[in-house]
């Protein structure tokens, strides 16, 4: 496949310290009931980074992060047989108040437990495990 057949999409693994524990910011998709990563599809060339920090902002409200880790990707097929790649970016933030999108119905910030529970697809959990890996080393 041609790099321009691919849905291209980029969001942040977006998490808050506090108290010396981790959290990380869901969303709820108010048409499909599933929990995920703010993200969302690039608008022409832009770059995964403007892509992602973007869709936060319009998603969340949340503008001021810090980009911090290893990006992961995430490969797959959609309904149509098109292939889509997804960046997910870790980021963290101070910021706790969520200003939630219209395309959205909750937020919240959850432990790497709640994370993984919430996740509609084995692939996104995997995704998670891997980002959670990398905190094993600081």
């Amino acid at each position: 496949m041609d790099d321009e057949d691919v849905v291209r999409a980029a969001g942040l693994l977006l998490r808050r310290e506090s108290g010396g524990r981790r959290s990380w910011l869901l969303l709820r998709n108010r048409k499909r009931g599933e929990w995920g990563f703010p993200k969302g599809h690039a608008e022409g060339v832009e770059d995964d980074v403007s892509c992602a920090l973007r869709e936060c902002a319009e998603e969340t409200g949340i503008a001021l992060v810090a980009l911090d880790g290893t990006p992961r990707i995430l490969r797959y097929r959609l309904g149509d047989g098109r292939p889509k790649q997804v960046v997910y970016l870790p980021a963290r933030t101070a910021q706790d108040r969520v200003v939630i999108s219209p395309e959205h119905d909750r937020a919240g910030w959850f432990d790497a437990r709640g994370v993984i529970d919430r996740m509609p697809y084995e692939s996104l959990r995997s995704l998670f495990r891997a980002h959670l890996r990398d905190f094993r080393y600081h």
